[in-house]
């Protein structure tokens, strides 16, 4: 659009790649990310302090992995540049179900070992090379200008690190990319009041993680790219899984429920990793070298924002990734369902007539699978009454057959849609 301006609010990969998507939509694309990019370093995964989850090793499906080549083509070229290991998430992982490890068979699903901070960075490099794109880091956002009826979003305000504000106008698009800490349903109430509310649905998972990095010993061969070990009543609900991302490190991540105290020593780290539906984790751990400190993150959840259901939703404003739809980390789903939502905005935009509450709308119906997936309650939006049960068949067969081990990944990398199962696929 000539002379048009899109903004995003929030650099992370959800706003990185929206700005991929709309700089060739929108003359000039301003993101504005409330902290700095961490810079690469060669001993530990790049973090940021604002960003919880960077700390964490970071899983794109197959699904994500797609949307990031429409989203934003080169980016995984730029990735292995950086060093990121390529793999198959059958042939190369060995991912234990609760009914038992599934056949370790060629799926064609690749993934990318890679810390969030490598995916920004990957992200970073392909979008700094448009010219209509400004990146402006220690940006906070702390309002929405509007039109004199209310009509629209025009602009946002800005508060400086001195502690002044300022407005950033003429706005013809604003995207709200800020993730789960958004102040959106704040900023719509100082504008349209606080008689509506925005409506909140919530899920607990009831678990908690506790993650970190280590390095093999050069001796060291698990005979995997990666391992998954699915909680199990046996367990305690206990769950682990390990992967190798750049430079040689391998990230770790120990699940246990929220009333069982998460590992704060070595000692108790690999205490917990024995106490694991199998001891694979644990021998390797053992011998591993940590490289960076014990990560604790605290009670999780499944939260969506229901948007869609807003009266005074104004025009020209649009709200994706974890703004909207925040998932369990356990699920894996956090970059694909916001890749899905900016290729969702892509095709909203590029349609000639539209009206942004409708997107909202879309958008939550967009994200019934994944949040079906993450919340693992499969009877609440979905077409077919006994997919649930379907969905059970084939995790207990699974183990047992390799076709429908790939079957099951595919459902799990968001590759095949549920409805396409059938009883006597998993009888």
């Amino acid at each position: 659009m000539e002379s048009a301006q899109a903004l995003v609010i929030g650099g992370g990969i959800a706003g990185l790649l929206c700005a991929n998507m709309l700089k060739d939509r929108f003359s000039k694309v301003t993101v504005l990310e409330r902290s700095n990019y961490a810079q690469p370093s060669d001993s530990t995964p790049a973090t940021r302090p604002e960003v919880p989850q960077s700390h964490c090793l970071h899983m794109l499906m197959g699904a994500g992995t797609l949307a990031f080549d429409e989203l934003v083509p080169g980016w995984r070229v730029e990735l292995i540049a950086r060093e990121a290991v390529p793999y198959d998430v059958g042939s190369d992982v060995a991912m234990r179900v609760t009914s038992g490890w599934l056949p370790r068979v060629e799926t064609g699903i690749t993934l990318y070992g890679a810390s969030r901070g490598l995916i920004e960075a990957a992200l970073l490099s392909v979008l700094r090379e448009a010219d209509n794109v400004r990146i402006q880091t220690g940006q906070r956002v702390i309002g929405l200008e509007v039109s004199q009826d209310g009509a629209r979003v025009c602009g946002v305000r800005l508060q400086s690190t001195t502690g002044g504000s300022h407005v950033l106008a003429n706005a013809d698009v604003v995207v709200d990319a800020s993730g789960t800490a958004s102040r959106l349903p704040r900023w719509l109430a100082t504008i349209y009041g606080e008689q509506h509310q925005i409506a909140r649905t919530e899920v607990a998972p009831g678990r908690q993680y506790v993650s970190r990095w280590v390095r093999l010993a050069p001796d060291q061969d698990p005979g995997w790219q990666g391992l998954s070990l699915a909680p199990t009543l046996e367990s305690g609900g206990r769950a682990g899984m390990m992967m190798r991302a750049e430079k040689d490190l391998w990230g770790v991540v120990l699940q246990t429920p929220e009333n069982v105290p998460l590992p704060t020593d070595d000692k108790a780290f690999l205490a917990s990793a024995a106490a694991l539906p199998d001891r694979s984790l644990y021998d390797v751990l053992a011998r591993a070298m940590p490289v960076t400190p014990l990560h604790l993150f605290g009670r999780t959840a499944n939260r969506r924002r229901h948007y869609e259901d807003y009266p005074f939703w104004p025009g020209n404003l649009f709200a994706i990734g974890d703004s909207a739809c925040a998932l369990d980390p356990y699920a894996g789903l956090g970059m694909t369902a916001a890749a899905r939502g900016v290729q969702l905005l892509q095709r909203y935009l590029d349609h000639s007539v539209r009206t942004e509450a409708s997107f909202q709308s879309q958008l939550a119906k967009h994200n019934q699978w994944p949040w079906m997936i993450a919340t693992g309650d499969w009877t609440h939006g979905a077409s077919n009454p006994g997919m649930a049960d379907q969905i059970d068949s084939l995790t207990r067969a699974a183990p047992f057959d390799p076709e429908l081990a790939i079957l099951l990944l595919e459902l799990q990398h968001m590759l095949r849609a549920p409805e396409t199962l059938t009883n006597e696929a998993v009888a």
